[in-house]
């Protein structure tokens, strides 16, 4: 396979669009009713949340005045704590995951009824979604990119000791820190690729097909979305989400994108500091955190290029789908 005969604009994952996902004003309805969903249920999820931890976790009722302001006092408290205790770190996962997952996949739901496809078919070009290469993705990343991330903390003078150890003081809290981390932060990196990667790139390739202007595009709305406007923060988001993003039109999915994306979340909150609900510091940008960046997004290119190239790896995560002719890809470009 050579990049003369595959072009990211006549990515599979594109090819396929049907008449309603081409309709301009079923696109209104997806992203009008998306949002309007995502807010219910995130006040509902938001609501339950709350009862559970008045009831199970001892928080104030905030069912009276009094209550209200009590229950907002033991929230604020919260919100300042650096996450670095087991209580601390357990109840800002209850409170961050599923008020970020819950409402994601409903903007999903709206978006697939709104387009008639099936959620499966904003996901991925392939028969069904494939596992194996979201957990190639995942391994992959940790291959890669860990020991960059693990050389910079040990280079670090101000880094504290890995959150997998310092939150948790006793093999039982680890392994529950650990089992939480994995089963809330998997999920909300397949809402966020099937939402951005998934669903996004494909209504965005309505109006361009060029892969420069998509992953661009699609990386600045992706940082925009998380409402963190720090520049390093903002900076890095972007240019995750235009990698993510080759990762999808290069393989035809977001499976990959999906793996390599929780494996960043779980990398950073298993060894270099936990889930807070602070905003991030605005520290300006560093000229050596931008080379930082430029790297992984060549890194990204690097590990979906060896998915797409190497035979056994490309046949296991059943990624062998052959390529777009020449013909088809001047068509598309």
């Amino acid at each position: 396979m050579s990049l003369e005969t595959w072009k990211l604009s006549a990515s599979p994952f594109l090819a396929d669009l049907g008449g309603g996902e081409r309709s301009f004003w079923r696109f209104l309805v997806a992203l009008f009713g998306g949002v309007g969903a995502y807010i219910l249920v995130g006040i509902v999820t938001l609501l339950v949340t709350v009862a559970v931890f008045a009831l199970a976790l001892g928080w104030p009722a905030p069912t009276t005045l009094d209550g209200l302001r009590a229950f907002l006092r033991r929230y604020l408290e919260l919100t300042a704590s650096d996450g670095r205790s087991f209580s601390d770190a357990l109840q800002i996962i209850g409170f961050a995951l599923p008020s970020n997952v819950l409402p994601i996949f409903a903007f999903i739901g709206v978006a697939a009824v709104a387009h008639g496809r099936s959620v499966r078919a904003l996901a991925t070009s392939a028969p069904r979604f494939r596992w194996r290469m979201l957990l190639a993705g995942l391994v992959l990343s940790v291959l890669v990119i860990g020991p960059f991330l693990a050389l910079a903390q040990l280079m670090d003078p101000k880094a504290q000791p890995p959150p997998v150890i310092s939150v948790a003081k006793d093999g039982v809290q680890r392994a529950i820190y650990v089992a939480l981390c994995v089963v809330g932060f998997t999920p909300a990196a397949m809402g966020e690729e099937i939402l951005f990667r998934g669903w996004l790139l494909r209504q965005t390739s309505n109006v361009t097909r060029n892969p420069v202007v998509l992953l661009i595009f699609n990386g600045v709305i992706f940082a925009a979305a998380h409402f963190d406007f720090a520049p390093d923060a903002f900076l890095e988001r972007a240019i995750m989400g235009a990698g993510l993003g080759y990762m999808t039109l290069r393989l035809g999915g977001v499976e990959m994108s999906s793996g390599v994306h929780a494996a960043n979340n779980l990398m950073i909150v298993l060894f270099l500091e936990p889930l807070t609900l602070k905003l991030t510091p605005n520290t300006g940008l560093d000229p050596g955190t931008m080379v930082a960046y430029v790297g992984l997004f060549v890194a990204y290119v690097g590990m979906a290029e060896l998915m797409a190239r190497w035979a056994p790896l490309r046949q296991w995560t059943r990624a062998q789908a052959a390529p777009p002719s020449i013909a088809e890809a001047e068509h598309f470009s």
